[in-house]
């Protein structure tokens, strides 16, 4: 597993599919396992946004523009992680700090 600090670039994970996502309260981590889409990254086929030190996590599912799983954009700003998803649902990660993991 390759391991970077997470720099967020304009659609870089847009279409990508949020597998599943995993909460730790023990350890305050949040971990969002993801299948990427080709055309970002052509030679990664799953990655890992891993949240440390979390300390608010906000998940709706109310899905206001239909249901899907795959990722419209991500943007962080400061300690906040947004991860707005092709439903409309916004994914919301609070933490100390984050890191993108490819597997």
């Amino acid at each position: 597993m390759e391991e970077s600090e997470l720099i967020i670039e304009q659609e870089q994970l847009h279409d990508s599919i949020v597998k599943d996502i995993l909460i730790d309260r023990k350890k305050e981590s949040v971990v969002i396992r993801i299948t990427t889409a080709e055309l970002y990254f052509p030679e990664t086929e799953a990655i890992s946004i891993i949240a440390e030190q979390v300390s608010s996590f906000t998940c709706p599912m109310k899905s206001p523009w239909g249901r899907s799983c795959s990722i419209n954009e991500v943007v962080k700003k400061g300690n906040r992680l947004e991860v707005e998803m092709q439903s409309g649902d916004t994914i919301s990660i609070e933490a100390e700090s984050f890191k993108i993991v490819k597997e």
